[in-house]
Formats: C-alpha cells, sequence, structure tokens
C-alpha cells in the first residue's frame, strides 16, 4: 500500500475519496489539550486532516471529552460529517491519557502546566471499535512510554500497518450492498453485559429506539456510556453495519431510492434481510446517533429525533429541545420526561415473560472471569444467542405491524395484546414505520409469523412474580444493605444471624413459589382459563360467557390468594427467628 508522507499537505477531493472507498482508515490525528485555546489537532497522518478546517471544528471536542481530565485515561466514541473527508458518518474512536510534565524529555516551550493530556485518535468508514480499541490501546502506550509526544513515528507505522490488518479482519466483500456484516462488527458490543446488569429494561429501552423518541444516556465513565448505546443499536438486525447516515439528520442515503425486494430465499440470510426491510431507517432524515456529543452539537438537538450520550448536566438542565428519556448510568434508571411514554414502553406480561427467559440463561451461564463469554463457551447465552432471540422479536413486531395496518379492524387481539396495543399504535404512526411500509411487500406478513415469541404462554400468576422479581431487583437490596450490615455495633453482632437468616429464608421461599408448579406452568393454567370460559360460553343453560377482565381478575384473586397463603404460612418462621435474635441480645 502507498503511503503518504507526513510533509503531504494535498487535500483529497470527494472524487479520489471515492475511489479508495474500500479502504477502512482515514487516519490518525493527535489532540492535544492547550490550556490557552482549548483541544487542537497537532498532528495528523495523513497531513492533510490537520490542514482540514471542518475537521478541526468537530473532532477535538469529541477526542477530549468534558471532564475527561478528571480520569487517567478513558475512551470515546463519536460520529463525525465532514463532507470535504467523506459524504457520509465517519467513525472515531479516542484515547486521552495524561503523563506529568516532568517525565518528559522533550518537553518544549507549549509545555507549561503540571500536566500534559493527549487523545489518539482513529478515523473510519466503518464502526469497527472492537478491533480498532484493542490496537489503538497498545500503540497510544507506546506513544506515551517514548516520552517524547512530538516523535509521531510510531503513529505513522500505526496507519500503515493498521488498515492492512482491519482489511483482513473484516474480510471485505465486493458486494457494497451486503447488509449483515461479520462479527468483527460486533466485538466491540457485549449484549451478555448489557441484559446482566439491565434486565428488563432493556426491551424498554429497544421499544425507545423503534419509537424514535429523544433519548439521552447520561454518565461516566465515557467509555461505557457509549458502549451501552451501540449494545442497544446491535440489538435492531442489521442496524449497526448501516449507520452511514447517523451523524448528522440531513444525511439520507440509506433511504433514498429503496424499492421492495423482488424475491425472497429463506435459507438465505441476506435475502431474508432485504425482504423485511432491514435495516430500519432509525437514524436517516431528521435523526441522529451521537455516541458522545459535545456542547458544540447542541444545536442539532432540535431535530425530532436523536440517540445521544453526555456527560455534561447541560444537556439535562436546558429549557428547549429537552430529551423525551433519560437514561442515569450510575443509578441504572430511565426517567421519562414525557408520561404519555410510560404506557407505550410498558412491557407486557408476553414481554416480561421472554425477557426473562433470556435473562435466566445469561445468568446461568454467567462467567465472572469473562462477563463476555458463557461459562462452557457453549451458544446457548452468548451474544449471537441474544442477538438471535432479539432478531426473533423485531421480525415477529414489524410483521405485527404491517398485519395491524392492513386489518385494522379484523386484528387478532391476543397479538396486539402481546407486543402492548398502545405500542404498536404508536410504531405505525411513526415515520419509521411509514417509510418501511412503502418498500415492504404487503405478502411479508403471510409469509413472517406476526405473533409474539411468547402470545398465549403467560398467565396472571406469572406475570405477577416477574413483576415482584424486578421490582426486588431495582431496589438494589444487596448494594442498600451493604454498608448498613458494616455499620453494626457489637452489641447487635449476636442478633445478626438470626436476621440474616430471617433474609435467606425470605428469598428462598420467594424462590420456591416462583419455581412451584403453578407458576412455572403457565400453559397448564391458560389451558385451564381458556377451557373455562369455552365451557361457559357453549352451557347448555345458555350462560352468558365471561369477558377477558373477569378472567384476569379470577385468575388475579386466585394469585392474591395464593400469594396471601403462602405468607400466612411463612409468617410464624419468620416471627420465631426474629424472637430468637431478641432472646439471643438479652442473654448476651
Amino acid at each position: 500500500m502507498q503511503t503518504t508522507e507526513w510533509g503531504d499537505c494535498g487535500m483529497k477531493s470527494p472524487l479520489e475519496q471515492k475511489k479508495n472507498a474500500s479502504h477502512i482508515i482515514i487516519g490518525v490525528v493527535v489532540v492535544d489539550f492547550n490550556h490557552l485555546v482549548g483541544p487542537q489537532i497537532e498532528q495528523s497522518y495523513p497531513r492533510h486532516l490537520q490542514e482540514n478546517e471542518a475537521l478541526g471544528s468537530q473532532l477535538p471536542f469529541m477526542a477530549l471529552p468534558d471532564g475527561s481530565h478528571m480520569s487517567g485515561e478513558d475512551y470515546c466514541y463519536f460520529h463525525l460529517h465532514c463532507e470535504s473527508i467523506q459524504h457520509d458518518t465517519i467513525f472515531g474512536i479516542s484515547y486521552n491519557r495524561q503523563i506529568m510534565s516532568d517525565q518528559l524529555i522533550n518537553k518544549g516551550s507549549q509545555v507549561t502546566r503540571s500536566m500534559v493530556q493527549k487523545a489518539v485518535v482513529i478515523l473510519a468508514t466503518q464502526p469497527i471499535f472492537g478491533p480498532m480499541r484493542a490496537k489503538l490501546s497498545m500503540v497510544t502506550q507506546a506513544y506515551f512510554d517514548q516520552r517524547d509526544l512530538n516523535n509521531m513515528q510510531i503513529l505513522e507505522e500505526f496507519y500503515d500497518n493498521l488498515e492492512s490488518g482491519l482489511a483482513c479482519a473484516m474480510e471485505i466483500q465486493k458486494d457494497n450492498h451486503k447488509l449483515d456484516a461479520n462479527n468483527t462488527l460486533y466485538m466491540g458490543t457485549s449484549l451478555r453485559e448489557l441484559v446482566y446488569k439491565w434486565r428488563f429494561k432493556v426491551l424498554m429501552l429497544m421499544k425507545l429506539l423503534l419509537l424514535q423518541r429523544r433519548t439521552m444516556f447520561f454518565g461516566y465513565p465515557v467509555e461505557h456510556l457509549c458502549t451501552l448505546q451501540y449494545n442497544l443499536v446491535s440489538l435492531i438486525p442489521a442496524l449497526l453495519p448501516s449507520l452511514q447516515d447517523a451523524a448528522v439528520p440531513e444525511l439520507n442515503t440509506c433511504s433514498e431510492g429503496r424499492s421492495k425486494a423482488e424475491s425472497l430465499k429463506m435459507t438465505d440470510r441476506q435475502s431474508l434481510l432485504s425482504y423485511m426491510g432491514l435495516p430500519l431507517p432509525l437514524f436517516s432524515k431528521d435523526a441522529f446517533f451521537q455516541p458522545y456529543c459535545p456542547l458544540q452539537q447542541m444545536e442539532m438537538l432540535s431535530s425530532p429525533s436523536w440517540l445521544i450520550g453526555t456527560t455534561n448536566r447541560i444537556f439535562k438542565h436546558q429549557r428547549t429541545n429537552c430529551p423525551d428519556v433519560v437514561v442515569e448510568l450510575e443509578s441504572m434508571q430511565i426517567q421519562v420526561q414525557d408520561p404519555s411514554l410510560n404506557s407505550l414502553i410498558a412491557l407486557t406480561p408476553a414481554d416480561r415473560r421472554w425477557m426473562d427467559g433470556i435473562i435466566q440463561v445469561v445468568q446461568e451461564t454467567w462467567n465472572h472471569a469473562d462477563p463476555g463469554q458463557p461459562d462452557q463457551m457453549q451458544y446457548e447465552g452468548s451474544d449471537d444467542y441474544i442477538r438471535a432471540r432479539f432478531e426473533e422479536y423485531v421480525f415477529g413486531l414489524l410483521s405485527a405491524a404491517k398485519y395491524l395496518h392492513l386489518n385494522p379492524h379484523g386484528s387478532d387481539v391476543a397479538v396486539v395484546q402481546s407486543f402492548g396495543g398502545e405500542f404498536l399504535d404508536a410504531f405505525c404512526q411513526s415515520r419509521v414505520f411509514k417509510q418501511w411500509n412503502s418498500y415492504t411487500d404487503d405478502t411479508l406478513c403471510d409469509l413472517i409469523s406476526h405473533q409474539h415469541p411468547f402470545t398465549g404462554k403467560t398467565t396472571t400468576i406469572t406475570d405477577m412474580a416477574l413483576r415482584l422479581q424486578a421490582g426486588l431487583h431495582d431496589l438494589h437490596l444487596e448494594e442498600n444493605w451493604a454498608p448498613t450490615k458494616e455499620a453494626l455495633t457489637a452489641a447487635l453482632q449476636a442478633g445478626s444471624s438470626s436476621l440474616s437468616k430471617v433474609t435467606s429464608s425470605w428469598r428462598q421461599d420467594l424462590g420456591r413459589l416462583a419455581s412451584s408448579s403453578v407458576w412455572s406452568s403457565p400453559r397448564a393454567t391458560f389451558d385451564e382459563s381458556r377451557e373455562a370460559v369455552d365451557g361457559a360460553s357453549s352451557s347448555p343453560e345458555g350462560k352468558i360467557r365471561p369477558s377477558a377482565l373477569e378472567v384476569t381478575r379470577a385468575q388475579g384473586t386466585a394469585a392474591i390468594s395464593q400469594i396471601g397463603s403462602f405468607l400466612s404460612t411463612r409468617r410464624r418462621t419468620w416471627y420465631d427467628a426474629l424472637q430468637g435474635r431478641s432472646t439471643s441480645n438479652q442473654k448476651s
């Protein structure tokens, strides 16, 4: 590969860039924090990037995020649009580090503070952050270890070798219309960690994404902030390899001239994705996705739809262009600013049961030594497994939305209730559905099942158990109780074991109740309820058929009665345990 010398200042035209469209790496840039003028591009390879004014006005504020000086190192992922370099989105990853100025062997007159902070940035045509992150970490470490930050030779060699290495890893195909890239694109994501930490909220966040609502992720560190958003985006089939329009709301290359698929081959994944109208145009006209959004891009928030991440509280307290939802990393809470959204993203019983199955698989295969891989390295519980389950859900949802659109008055009630009636209505009215519906065939809902993966497989009792489980998890009892236990005085230590036994007994009893035959056999309970309804409707006495509300009320009453009986039988045991603690304290 022919390389460009650092002294080459010639600008490459967009036409010349098109000739090298197969290239992955655009360049390597060093951003320095100047205490007088702020962050600025110090060096670049090739050199023409340093001379680009449009790039210089955006890149430095993304490479060195707000508050980056408070941490020794951090990564940042971001999207750029610079027409003079590339027509569509440029994907950037930066790694910023600090070094004491007295450790430098070639300080220079520009170094006036005790600490020097710089970021090394890779600009690419595709979001292959996983492979780039690993290479960027090693090179930046070596760059700082030489203690002469003016010596860019190592970065020049890095650029020369990076392109060929990534091209080999990506196995770039001649077919530029390939919709689903290989696993290299997903190496920077971890769906297992996403499900393990966020549990049922994962599906709520995906519903928000599908509705194209203004969603803001807030928190530290920046790398966690960015990867969380990429994890979410990777749940939508074929979306991660198709973020060409994500940088700014003006781009619309993916949707322009799009037509219906002329054929379908079920055994060909690319044919299936094309027939399903994927990827969805979630980040096209009037929408954008910025994993880290600096203050300099705040005016872009006037767009109707966006997904952004930020560490600056100014975004949270602005009075104009407010977000619909704020996702807090530290508390792991979804703060809905628009009350009307609560019912739209609320999980249905079928949603909870389906999501609970994925959560259980992840928990059963959790590997603390390597959270990204199942403990036995099996397919079940892996990222590919989770991605396949969500693809099944999205396929069913899209087919159900198409079916509802074609049959507004004769829709299957079970289908609507399983996905959520309000959510389906809102999705069918969204801009993304209208675009998607225009280039997908009406036979889609006949060939692709328009059923929820768990339609007809839930009961009121099962759903109540899952609600209770989710509520207890959100209380973070382990984290909140730990400081209290440490603060107990020696006088109470004698009784702490009894109290611990009560807590342990409570958890074990809840687990046994949740795994009992009634709770774990929702199909049997569902069939019994259906038989009761069918029997009533066909009785010789001509009794009135009970409504769905009456059946649900009966199931709910039975569930509450069972829980009440359970609590009554255990109350004596818990009371005796507490009494034992009190007696122990008195003796001591």
